[in-house]
């Protein structure tokens, strides 16, 4: 059973023993995963994007480092969320897991719109 908790700007999700949480960055517009990004918490990872997006900040950062794992299909919506980005804005991903930077690079590798830096 998936659940999905969202407290004020945060959100949380877990299956079993799988979870992921997401919170705001300080001092600077973006979010912070701990956790693992697949099947069980993409509800959780979708909804975190999707209020990322809504920012108006032109550069909005996404910190990774406490991801453990990340599915092609969660690499897939943060290329979606970058993909809706108007001109000019960009998503920067900081510390991500190996996986993600080799994902993007074989299926969006044009993708303008998405930043990752060790």
């Amino acid at each position: 059973m998936d659940v999905s908790v969202e407290a004020g700007d945060s959100v949380a999700s877990w299956c079993g023993g799988i979870r992921l949480e997401v919170y705001p960055l300080m001092g600077r517009p973006g979010v912070r995963a701990i956790g693992e990004i697949g099947l069980d918490t993409r509800t959780a990872w979708r909804e975190a994007l999707a209020r990322l997006v809504r920012s108006s900040a032109d550069r909005l950062h996404v910190d990774l480092s406490r991801v453990t794992f990340i599915d092609v299909a969660g690499v897939t919506d943060l290329a979606v969320a970058a993909q809706s980005l108007s001109a000019g804005r960009r998503i920067v991903v900081h510390r991500p897991p190996p996986q993600l930077a080799r994902v993007l690079a074989v299926c969006w590798p044009e993708l303008g719109g998405i930043e990752v830096t060790p």
